[in-house]
């Protein structure tokens, strides 16, 4: 039982100190922040210049909406990723682009593309910009 906790410790030591600050990481923290959890606040530390402005934004409107724990009243629907490509611009500069299956009880799935824009900016990589579509 000890060697599982040890084991279990060494696997979190490592997860946390993981670097996280790869155009990839901060792509794909986004998404499962505010894609999966709807948890706005998350996605806007991860955000900077245009994606900033639509997170506040957005964060103001849905302020009625939201329960004290800031959990949205309304049942979230069950949503997968799955990232579809890459592109780079520049080397400080690459586009994410994600497929989202969305699953409402009751209905069928439906499906929306999520394109992430990563920017360099002081060292650190952040999403400058975000948008979906339809497919």
């Amino acid at each position: 039982m000890k060697s599982v906790w040890i084991g279990l410790s060494l696997l979190l030591f490592t997860f946390s100190c993981s670097n996280r600050n790869t155009p990839e990481n901060v792509a794909e923290d986004f998404v499962y922040n505010y894609y999966l959890h709807a948890d706005q606040e998350a996605a806007l530390l991860l955000s900077h210049s245009l994606a900033k402005e639509k997170l506040k934004a957005e964060i103001e409107r849905l302020r009625g909406v939201r329960e004290p724990n800031g959990a949205l009243e309304e049942q979230r629907p069950q949503i997968k990723y799955e990232r579809l490509g890459k592109k780079v611009e520049d080397n400080n500069q690459i586009f994410f682009r994600y497929r989202l299956t969305i699953k409402n009880a009751g209905t069928s799935d439906a499906r929306r593309n999520a394109v992430i824009l990563t920017e360099l900016i002081d060292g650190h990589w952040k999403v400058v910009n975000f948008d979906e579509y339809s497919e």
